[in-house]
């Protein structure tokens, strides 16, 4: 499962890599997915953490976000993710800040159980990365097992169905792989069945619009370099792909939503 991701990652923190990030997201803080520092600032209260909590990064990837939120919490932090490249990318990065000692990086595949004992994390943080999943439900419950009574789950789905989306525009949005989108509503039912109390859910929709356009029109402005090192077939297919994550959360047919949930 690991090796479309791990092309993803190969170069992430080259000289090109970090400055597309840069004017994609206005600031680069080694994210991979619609978020940014903005709404990180905003999400490290709603997580409840202080420096003795422990946090789970659920899909981590090169922990950009992860090392962002262990640097302003000083919590200690674990994070997971299936890709060898984007661990071994996270670890240089949680070096690189001086935060290896407080933030344990190792590769999981999610599909499976988490390898942590029950009660183990005071927060749970897993962003834009459930839609990848093929049974949330299970996911769900492994959460609720490890997280402290009173403890927060808190988690981005881009995938949630508000609008018509045909066949074709599902396979240009689905180009690394697995994904399962789901109707608004599901995630909270889910939860519900899994032993959490919602307690937020935000529709971050336009956070994506802005993020798919500043990412289309980075890697548009440095179109020669990136076809040299992703050839201009995997160029082309990147564009349509986040063309087409413009064009469905612009009309409203897929939104992504934040929820925030706590054990019962």
């Amino acid at each position: 499962m690991s090796a479309p991701y791990d092309k993803l990652y190969e170069h992430f923190d080259s000289p090109l890599m970090r400055q597309l990030r840069a004017e994609a997201y206005g600031k680069d803080i080694g994210q991979h997915s619609w978020v940014t520092a903005e709404e990180l600032l905003a999400d490290i209260a709603k997580l409840k953490l202080s420096p003795k909590s422990r946090l789970l990064d659920l899909g981590c990837g090169p922990a950009g976000p992860l090392t962002f939120i262990a640097a302003k919490t000083k919590c200690t932090a674990v994070g997971l993710d299936v890709s060898a490249n984007a661990i071994d990318a996270a670890r240089a990065r949680a070096a690189s800040l001086g935060l290896s000692e407080r933030i344990t990086l190792q590769q999981a595949d999610l599909n499976e159980a988490l390898p942590f004992n029950a009660a183990g994390f005071h927060a749970v943080l897993s962003i834009d990365v459930i839609l990848h999943l093929r049974d949330r439900s299970a996911v769900f419950r492994e959460v609720f097992r490890v997280l402290v009574p009173g403890g927060t789950f808190l988690f981005t789905d881009a995938g949630v169905i508000t609008g018509p989306v045909s066949s074709e525009e599902i396979q240009k949005r689905t180009p690394h792989g697995y994904a399962q989108f789901v109707p608004s509503g599901i995630n909270e039912q889910l939860l519900e069945r899994a032993g959490f109390r919602v307690t937020d859910r935000t529709d971050l929709t336009d956070t994506m619009i802005k993020s798919a356009a500043g990412r289309l029109a980075a890697r548009t402005s440095h179109e020669s370099e990136l076809e040299n090192l992703e050839g201009r077939s995997t160029f082309e297919r990147q564009q349509q792909y986040l063309q087409t994550v413009h064009a469905l959360a612009e009309r409203g047919a897929l939104s992504r939503i934040m929820y925030i949930a706590e054990p019962r």
